[in-house]
């Protein structure tokens, strides 16, 4: 090509990326169509504009939503606005997000439903983090029912076993019987686990039970040692001589 030719050329620049955004800020991206975003998300009557890239690199099944090349929009269904607003700051790479553990109860089941194996470990990291913090503040068995319960729920729901079994340990060490008897009633706690929390909940008091048992044997046993009786004693009998 001569020089020109190339001279001639109309020259094209891209546009340049927006500056990272916080997630704090309000102006989020997404709020808008832009020339980033290419594909629209109905949620609540409301539209969030994201690219279609970045749905099928994280999600499989946002990948075959998309799979016809011309779908512009998707309508998500029984969604909260609000939790979409959450994923989407976390799958763009323009906002600086970082995963709390209110953010981890509201995206893990996003992150469940839509396949994003990473996210649900980031969640799943975040919820075993803060719980294990509450341990910390507390003795084993002194996190509140309420809080403990729910993420028991989470744990049980999303089979995060780690965080799972210490919800029940904190169950089982709470002096509090009717703890463990909210727990069993619950009705969104699977009977799985409401069995553990009896069996272990049993085994403790049984344990208890009989360490008690044999403290008193032991203690009857050292009294006898220390004040034997003698013949008289054993057969005078305090009405004898009546």
């Amino acid at each position: 090509m001569s020089n020109r030719k190339r001279q001639n050329m109309v020259k094209t620049t891209r546009p340049p990326l927006p500056p990272i955004i916080n997630e704090d800020d309000g102006e989020l991206p997404f709020f808008k169509q832009d020339f980033f975003s290419d594909v629209g998300l109905i949620v609540q009557g409301k539209k969030l504009w994201t690219a279609r890239c970045i749905l099928a690199y994280n999600s499989p099944v946002f990948e075959k939503q998309l799979a016809p090349a011309k779908k512009t929009e998707i309508e998500l269904h029984n969604k909260n606005y609000d939790d979409v607003v959450e994923l989407l700051c976390y799958l763009d790479p323009r906002v600086q997000y970082t995963i709390t553990a209110k953010s981890a109860k509201q995206l893990i089941p996003m992150a469940e439903e839509y396949e994003m194996h990473k996210l649900r470990r980031e969640c799943e990291r975040v919820l075993m983090e803060t719980y294990l913090s509450l341990r910390k503040d507390h003795h084993i068995g002194g996190i509140q029912a309420e809080i403990n319960e729910e993420y028991l729920l989470l744990a049980d729901r999303y089979k995060i076993q780690k965080l799972l079994n210490l919800c029940i340990e904190e169950f089982v060490a709470n002096p509090d019987i009717s703890t463990a008897k909210s727990a069993v009633n619950s009705e969104t706690i699977s009977e799985k686990v409401k069995l553990l929390i009896l069996q272990k909940k049993l085994a403790k008091l049984t344990y208890h039970l009989e360490k008690e048992r044999r403290y008193k044997s032991e203690v009857q046993d050292e009294e006898k040692k220390l004040t034997p009786k003698t013949d008289w004693q054993k057969y005078w009998h305090p009405h004898a001589l009546e």
